[in-house]
C-alpha cells in the first residue's frame, strides 16, 4: 500500500501523488472506457486522491470519475474539483457546486477550489458562497488555485469559519516561481501545495513534440525545449545511475519537499505504474545539487 501523507492543516491522510484528470474530458486523447480503467487501477494501487474541475471536458471528466469510483468506499477517496473562472458570482458558485455533485454522483466534495482568480468579481463574494457550501457539508475544505501570495492572503481574510486548505499551483523541477515568496508562506501556515504539471507535459523527460492542444502552455516553445535539453540529459543520467526512470526522478524531486503533493496526469497504465514508483525513496543531496547546477545555468526568456 502506498504511504499516506497529511494534507496541510486538515489532518487528512492522502496519497503523496494525486491523479489528475484534465485529459479524461477529451475523447480525442483518451476514451471514457480507458479513463475509467486508469482511475480504478490507480485506486487499486493505492492512489486515493483524484483531481478534476467542472471545466475539464465541460463536466465530462467529473462524470467519468463519478462512474469510476462506484464500488469503492467513498470515504476512502479524496476528490478535489474546481469552480471555473467565469462562475465566481455567489449564485454561480452554488450552482456550479451542485452541478459538480451531480456529475460526480456524490453528496459531498472533499476539496473545492477556485480554479483561477478573477480580478473583477469580488473575492469576498466568491468565498462567502464557498463558506455557505462548507457550512452545509457539501464541501469539506475550501481551497484556491493559481493564487499569488497577495490573493491567497486576501482569500484567507474573507473566510470567518474555516481557512484555505490548499493552493494548487504550477510547480515543477523547471518552473519554480512559487519558491520566491508563495511557498515559504504556505509552509509556514501549513497550507498544502498541490503541484500541477509536475513533468512539464513530458518535456522534462524527453518529449519534444508540441501537440496542438498544448500550444497554450508557457513552456511549449521549440526554443525552450531546446534550451532545457542539458537538464533533460542530466535527469536521464541520474535515473540510469540509481535504477529509476526519468519520470520517477522528476516526481521524487517534488515529493521530497515539505507539504507538496504532485498532481500527475496519465492516459496509459504503464505510465501510471511508472509514476507511482517515485514514492518511497529520496534523491541524494549530490543528485539534487547536480540538478540545481544545470537548472541555474538555463536561461528561459519570456517564461
Amino acid at each position: 500500500m502506498i504511504e499516506r501523507r497529511t494534507l496541510g492543516w486538515t489532518g487528512e491522510k492522502i496519497s503523496p501523488l494525486i491523479l489528475g484528470s484534465w485529459e479524461f474530458g477529451t475523447p480525442t486523447i483518451i476514451s471514457e472506457e480507458q479513463a475509467i480503467k486508469i482511475i480504478r487501477k490507480a485506486i487499486e494501487l493505492g492512489i486515493n486522491a483524484i483531481d478534476t474541475a467542472e471545466s475539464y471536458g465541460a463536466g465530462l471528466s467529473e462524470k467519468i470519475i463519478g462512474k469510476a469510483i462506484k464500488g469503492f468506499k467513498r470515504e476512502e477517496i479524496f476528490i478535489t474539483t474546481k469552480v471555473s473562472y467565469d462562475h465566481l458570482r455567489y449564485d454561480d458558485v452554488i450552482k456550479s457546486a451542485e452541478g459538480s455533485l451531480r456529475r460526480l454522483e456524490t453528496s459531498y466534495i472533499d476539496l473545492y477550489l477556485i480554479h483561477w482568480p478573477h480580478h473583477y468579481i469580488p473575492l469576498r463574494e466568491t468565498l462567502k458562497a464557498m463558506e455557505k457550501l462548507w457550512s452545509e457539508g457539501k464541501i469539506r475544505y475550501i481551497g484556491v488555485s493559481n493564487f499569488p501570495l497577495p490573493m491567497l492572503r486576501a482569500a484567507r481574510e474573507h473566510l470567518s469559519k474555516t481557512d484555505v486548505a490548499v493552493n494548487q499551483v504550477h510547480y515543477n523541477l523547471l518552473y519554480r516561481e512559487i519558491e520566491k515568496e508563495l511557498m515559504p508562506y504556505m509552509i509556514q501556515e501549513n497550507i498544502a501545495i498541490q503541484a500541477y504539471d509536475p513533468l512539464a507535459l513530458g518535456f522534462l523527460i524527453g518529449r519534444r513534440e508540441i501537440r496542438d492542444e498544448y500550444r497554450w502552455y508557457r513552456l511549449a516553445r521549440p526554443e525552450i525545449i531546446e534550451a532545457i535539453q542539458p537538464l533533460v540529459n542530466e535527469i536521464k543520467t541520474i535515473a540510469s545511475e540509481i535504477g529509476r526512470t526519468p519520470a520517477q526522478v522528476v516526481l521524487n524531486w517534488l515529493l521530497i519537499k515539505e507539504n507538496v503533493f504532485p498532481v500527475f496526469n496519465t492516459t496509459k497504465e504503464e505510465h501510471l505504474i511508472d509514476n507511482i514508483g517515485s514514492i518511497g525513496w529520496r534523491l541524494s543531496k549530490e543528485h539534487l545539487e547536480r540538478i540545481d547546477r544545470i537548472w541555474t545555468s538555463i536561461k528561459l526568456e519570456g517564461v
